[in-house]
């Protein structure tokens, strides 16, 4: 009898073994991954509000422990970075992810929780992902510390929402 116990247990000891070995014990099934969470900051040229705004998210949701990254794209890239933005962000002391400009495309909202728009995009888009408009920044071409002000204010806004979202879930 002793022995039955030890191979049942044993039994039961190996599905549980599996079950964490493949994300079920997370009440995940076999072969699935956490989605993306990611949102994509979209502006005309993809150079500059885009590119201040994501590398602010970026910046302030890791400080939150929040398990989002931001994206920037164009909706009509230009070739590089626009020189303001790039340099308000050395400045400011904030890392950008973002090398080149690239165009906004379906790949990149797929799975997005927001897309956060400085210029009109393709209604599509809208079919995928929640889209919101910050139609107020400035260029930062004019006055970057008050582009940045106000993207500043948005992104915040954007984060509190985001996390007040995750605890109604």
């Amino acid at each position: 009898m002793k022995k039955r116990i030890s191979q049942g247990m044993l039994a039961i000891l190996l599905l549980v073994l599996a079950a964490q070995g493949n994300g079920q014990h997370r009440g995940e099934s076999a072969g699935q991954t956490p989605q993306n969470r990611q949102i994509v900051f979209v502006c005309e040229h993809g150079a500059a509000l885009s590119v201040v705004s994501a590398a602010y998210f970026n910046k302030l949701a890791k400080e939150e422990h929040l398990n989002l990254h931001a994206i920037a794209r164009g909706t009509s890239p230009q070739q590089d970075i626009a020189v303001s933005a790039e340099k308000g962000l050395r400045e400011d002391g904030v890392a950008s992810e973002t090398k080149r400009p690239e165009a906004l495309s379906e790949k990149d909202v797929t799975g997005s929780v927001r897309i956060v728009a400085f210029c009109a995009i393709p209604d599509e888009y809208s079919r995928v992902a929640t889209v919101v408009t910050w139609n107020d920044v400035p260029p930062t071409g004019v006055d970057y510390a008050a582009a940045r002000d106000v993207i500043l204010r948005h992104v915040r806004e954007l984060i509190r929402d985001l996390k007040e979202e995750e605890r109604r879930r």
